[in-house]
C-alpha cells in the first residue's frame, strides 16, 4: 500500500532518470547490473523503510546491560539495519575501494539519497577509504578485509567535530598518546558522531602529544569501536534529536583511553582528514540533488492526475514553468557535480603534496556542495508546495525529503566554509587559472552564436568579480564569486551537452537555466513547452 501515497513507487531510480544516463554516458560512466537492482530496490524498499524509521522507529541509546555492564549499543529496528546491509550488497562501498573508482559510489549517492541511510554509507566509504590508502599494512591486513565481508561488513564513522571546533580543525581539543610503535591512546569529546552505535570503526581526529596549535597539528586515526577484550572503545554520551536524518544515528562520544592507528604521518594528518572529508561533500552533492529528483518527479506524477479549474496541472502554464525551471536548475547542477565528482576520483589516488589536478577537483567540490545543497532544498520545498496542503503532511514521505534536504547546506562545512575553501584553492592553489582556462576553451565550442556571445559575456563579468573580490577582500566576496563561477560552469557545460545531444527540448532547458539563473532574465512560453517535452520520462 505504500505506493498510495507515494506516487513514484516501483520506478527505477537509476535506470528510469533518464537525463541521469544521458549525463553518466556524457561523463564516460559505465554502470552495471547492480546500480539498476539499487535503483528498483531504494524506490520499493528502503524508501518505506526510511520512512517508517523517520516516523516510528528511531535510534536509541541503550548504555548499560541488564548486568550494568556499558554496553554503547544504539537499537534500530531490524528492518533498519537489514536495509543498510540490503544497500551494502550492490557494492556501493566496496566496489569503489577495490576497482579504484569512486565515481560509481558518488552516483549510488544519487540514487540512494535518502540523506540518513545514505550517510551511513558514505562515512563507511571514507572509514574504509582512509585505511585502505593511509592505514599501516598491519592494520589494513587485519581490519580492512571486515569491511568486504559479503555477510554483516563492517560500518564506518567519522569524529570529527568537537563543541569549539567544527570545521575549525585547528581547534581540536582531542588529544593521542603514542604507546609503542604502531598504537595510540585517544582521549577527548567528540561533539557529532554520525553512525556512532553502528559503526564497527572510525576515522578520528586528534592532536598527538605535546600537541601543537593550529590545523598542522592535527593528525587522523582509525580506531575500531571495540578492544580487543570486547570493551567498548568509546563512550556514547548521548544521541542527538534531530530535525531530519533520523535514519542515522549522531550522538557525542567520549574518548577514553580509545586504541587508535595513525593514518599517514603526524604531519599529512590535516590533509588526509580533508581529503578524507572530500568524499562525504561530493556525497553531500550527489545525495541532495538525488532527494530534489525524488521530490520533483513526485510533483510531476501528482500534476498528471490532480485536476483544477477543468483539466490537468501540468496543463497549466504556471505549473508548467514551475517544473521547467526547478529540472533546468536540477539537470545543470547535476552534470557539473558529476564531472566534480569524476575529477576527484581521477586524483584520488594522490597523495599530499598534491598535485594541481587535485586542487582543481578540490576547488569544484567546493562550488558543487554548495550549489547542490541549494537546489536541493529549493526543489524539495517548491515541490512540496506543487502538491499543497497534502505537501506539508507528514502522512506522506515529501515533507521527510526536505527536512533532509535541509542539512545539506550544514554538515560536512557550511556554505560560509565551502565559499572560503573555494578561494583557497582559487587563489592560493592557483585553480583559479585552470578554471578559467578551461571555461574560456568550453565556450569557445559552442555553435549556438547567441549562447556562445551570452556565456562569453557572463564570464567577462566573472573576471571583474575576481577581480574586485581580490582589490575589496576575497573572503567578503568569496560566496558570490562561489554563486558566480558555479553557476557559469554549469551553464556552459550544459549548453554543450545539449549542442552534443542534438534535442530540441535540451537546448530550451539549457537556455531556461542561462536565462534564469545565469542572467537572471525571463523566459518565454514558447521555450518552457519545448523543454517540458523533455520531462514525458518521468510518467513512463
Amino acid at each position: 500500500m505504500f505506493r498510495e501515497i507515494w506516487l513514484s513507487y516501483g520506478k527505477n531510480y537509476y535506470a528510469d532518470d533518464k537525463p541521469l544516463q544521458l549525463f553518466l554516458r556524457h561523463v564516460g560512466f559505465e554502470g552495471d547490473e547492480d546500480l539498476s537492482h539499487l535503483g528498483q530496490y531504494v524506490s520499493t524498499k528502503m524508501m518505506e523503510v526510511a520512512y517508517v524509521v523517520d516516523h516510528y522507529a528511531r535510534p536509541v541509546l541503550k548504555r548499560w546491560s541488564v548486568r550494568g555492564r556499558e554496553i554503547n549499543y544504539v537499537q534500530v529496528a531490524p528492518e533498519h539495519l537489514e536495509a543498510i546491509r540490503q544497500l551494502l550488497k550492490y557494492g556501493v562501498v566496496s566496489k569503489p575501494l577495490l576497482n579504484q573508482d569512486l565515481l560509481y559510489h558518488f552516483v549510488s549517492g544519487y540514487v540512494i539519497s535518502d540523506a540518513g541511510f545514505f550517510c551511513t554509507i558514505t562515512v563507511t566509504e571514507q572509514t574504509a577509504y582512509g585505511l585502505a590508502k593511509y592505514g599501516d599494512e598491519e592494520a589494513k591486513a587485519y581490519y580492512l578485509p571486515n569491511f568486504f565481508k559479503s555477510e554483516s561488513p563492517w560500518l564506518g564513522a567519522t569524529f570529527y567535530t568537537e563543541v569549539q571546533a567544527g570545521s575549525d580543525l585547528g581547534s581540536t581539543e582531542a588529544v593521542a598518546y603514542q604507546e609503542g610503535e604502531r598504537r595510540w591512546r585517544l582521549r577527548g569529546i567528540k561533539y557529532f558522531t554520525s553512525n556512532v552505535g553502528l559503526a564497527d570503526a572510525a576515522i578520528i581526529t586528534a592532536k598527538p602529544h605535546p600537541p601543537r596549535p593550529g590545523a598542522k597539528g592535527v593528525a587522523a586515526f582509525f580506531a575500531p569501536a571495540y578492544r580487543p577484550d570486547g570493551e567498548p572503545n568509546w563512550r556514547i554520551l548521548r544521541l542527538k534529536d534531530k530535525l531530519g536524518t533520523i535514519t542515522v544515528p549522531t550522538g557525542e562520544v567520549e574518548l577514553v583511553d580509545t586504541v587508535a592507528y595513525l593514518l599517514g604521518t603526524v604531519d599529512t594528518g590535516i590533509y588526509i582528514a580533508l581529503e578524507i572529508l572530500t568524499i562525504a561533500r561530493i556525497d553531500n552533492s550527489t545525495a541532495g540533488l538525488g532527494l530534489a529528483r525524488k521530490a520533483l518527479w513526485e510533483a510531476y506524477l501528482y500534476g498528471q492526475e490532480r485536476r483544477a479549474f477543468g483539466k490537468r496541472l501540468v496543463e497549466h502554464p504556471l505549473y508548467i514553468r514551475d517544473l521547467v525551471e526547478m529540472e533546468a536548475k536540477l539537470e545543470a547542477t547535476l552534470l557539473l557535480t558529476l564531472k566534480a565528482a569524476k575529477l576527484f576520483s581521477d586524483a584520488s589516488r594522490e597523495r599530499p603534496p598534491y598535485t594541481p589536478s587535485y586542487h582543481y577537483a578540490r576547488l569544484l567540490t567546493h562550488i558543487v556542495k554548495n550549489m547542490a545543497a541549494w537546489v536541493s532544498i529549493d526543489v524539495t520545498r517548491y515541490s512540496m508546495e506543487l502538491l499543497g496542503g497534502i505537501g506539508f503532511l507528514e502522512e506522506f514521505p515529501l515533507a521527510k525529503l526536505h527536512r533532509d534536504a535541509l542539512v545539506t547546506s550544514i554538515w560536512e562545512g557550511t556554505s560560509n566554509i565551502q565559499s572560503l575553501d573555494m578561494a583557497e584553492a582559487f587563489f592560493r592553489k592557483d585553480a583559479g587559472r585552470a578554471y578559467m582556462e578551461e571555461v574560456s576553451t568550453e565556450i569557445s565550442k559552442i555553435r549556438d552564436q547567441e549562447a556562445r556571445q551570452k556565456l562569453s559575456a557572463a564570464l567577462a563579468q566573472a573576471r571583474d568579480e575576481v577581480a574586485y573580490a581580490l582589490n575589496d577582500g576575497v573572503e567578503f566576496h568569496s560566496k558570490r564569486l562561489l554563486s558566480t563561477l558555479g553557476t557559469l560552469y554549469a551553464a556552459v557545460l550544459f549548453q554543450r551537452w545539449a549542442e552534443d545531444l542534438g534535442e530540441e527540448w535540451a537546448q530550451a532547458m539549457s537556455k531556461i537555466y542561462i536565462q534564469t539563473e545565469l542572467l537572471k532574465k525571463d523566459i518565454d512560453q514558447a521555450t518552457a513547452r519545448k523543454a517540458a517535452e523533455g520531462l514525458s520520462w518521468m510518467s513512463l
